[in-house]
């Protein structure tokens, strides 16, 4: 009977460690699993990893160009992590770090809203604001918003100013201020010229791309696409890469390292296997769009984890740091999935609108808001002012030819 016990804790053991081991591993994106199974094949000599034989092509040079090209310049999460390691947190605070600076663009702003974000990592509101609230206290100023008047007002916090007036205009003067409408702006805020000058001076000494000057890598230094798609005769075709996809030979004769590669094996396999089905339903979903540019629909991570049968944490794993090719382009596959698709919807009205202005004399976003009002679409201006620059749409005066 204490035999059997044995056994049963034993096979628990076992079988609690191979799925945390999947976990981790479906999450990973092929650059991240690749330098995992180097580390365990440099830890373990009784197992060896075995990569498809590849040929070289100009794309894997352009790989290793870019990657010798992250390593020559100053990473901003390479400084960011330097920062995290002298503080005194918990790993849960950590790990969450960790998963934001692996989420900041190019200007050092988080790519997503605050609760997508939340959501596709799997925290819990409260843990999550203290990570974000550390995060923001973190050189250089500024990183961590989700936009423009965010990153602004993150910056008067940390260097301790509260004022209502220049928070009132940094949320809903910027655009004023590029067109220097000062009189409009008094008016608006009580104040006068002398005051609202001092403000404006304060507000240029802010810096509005908190990542200027460092470069990006999100950890991953080049991508590798998990997953092509083709399009056939008017349907989609999804593969996985599994040129570098890895086998694990065991090398010794012991068992430990036989039942290390057996489970790095079923790991790995459940991950292609998770990745694939997931893939499929995400972009057959959003078919029209892929074949016929249409709007993408709305896509929750919930409605994907119903429909499959898995759970919402397993599909945030399986989407992160994954990318598609499709014909000469490589995509995030989040991209596909879509919380809200009024928002995109009105993100495509505003560059409809900017495509087809005057360029010598463009719309300002109060002009933007008022062909909007008059089709239909009610919207406030600071989200157009959001969503332009989410899109990368210059103000009106820097659009100007």
């Amino acid at each position: 009977m204490d035999f059997k016990l044995g056994l049963d804790q034993n096979l628990k053991i076992a079988l609690s460690l191979e799925m945390k081991l999947s976990i981790e591993i479906l999450k990973m994106s092929l650059k991240e699993l690749k330098d995992f199974l180097k580390e365990k094949e440099e830890k373990n000599p009784g197992i060896e990893i075995v990569y498809p034989k590849q040929i070289k092509s100009k794309s894997l040079e352009a790989e290793s160009y870019l990657e010798n090209i992250s390593d020559s310049e100053e990473s901003l999460i390479d400084f960011l992590e330097e920062q995290i390691s002298y503080l005194n947190i918990s790993k849960d605070i950590k790990n969450i770090l960790e998963y934001l600076i692996n989420n900041l663009d190019e200007r050092g702003y988080l790519d997503g809203t605050l609760e997508g974000l939340r959501k596709d990592g799997g925290y819990k509101s409260k843990i999550f604001k203290e990570a974000l609230d550390i995060l923001r206290t973190f050189d250089p100023s500024g990183v961590g918003a989700i936009d423009l008047i965010d990153c602004l007002k993150i910056q008067l916090l940390n260097r301790g100013i509260k004022d209502k007036k220049i928070e009132q205009i940094i949320e809903r003067n910027l655009e004023d201020i590029a067109s220097k409408n000062l009189n409009k702006i008094c008016l608006e805020r009580e104040i006068d010229l002398l005051t609202l000058s001092s403000y404006i001076e304060l507000i240029k000494t802010l810096n509005p791309k908190p990542a200027r000057g460092y470069y990006v890598n999100r950890k991953t230094k080049y991508i590798i696409p998990d997953i092509s798609v083709h399009l056939i005769g008017g349907e989609l075709i999804i593969t996985l890469n599994e040129e570098d996809i890895p086998k694990v030979r065991v090398t010794g004769n012991d068992k430990y390292s036989y039942n290390l590669a057996l489970t790095l094996e079923r790991s790995i396999q459940k991950r292609q296997n998770t990745l694939l089905r997931v893939s499929n339903y995400i972009l057959n979903y959003q078919k029209a769009y892929i074949l016929k540019s249409e709007s993408l629909k709305t896509l929750k991570i919930k409605d994907i984890a119903y429909d499959l049968n898995l759970h919402e944490s397993t599909i945030s794993r399986a989407v992160k740091d994954k990318y598609l090719k499709i014909g000469n382009k490589i995509e995030s596959l989040k991209k596909y999935i879509v919380l809200d698709e009024k928002h995109q919807n009105v993100k495509n009205e505003i560059l409809k609108l900017v495509d087809l202005e005057d360029k010598k004399s463009p719309l300002s976003d109060e002009k933007i808001l008022k062909k909007l009002s008059d089709n239909g679409v009610m919207i406030k201006r600071r989200t157009i002012a959001k969503y332009r620059d989410e899109l990368g749409i210059p103000s009106s005066r820097n659009r100007k030819k």
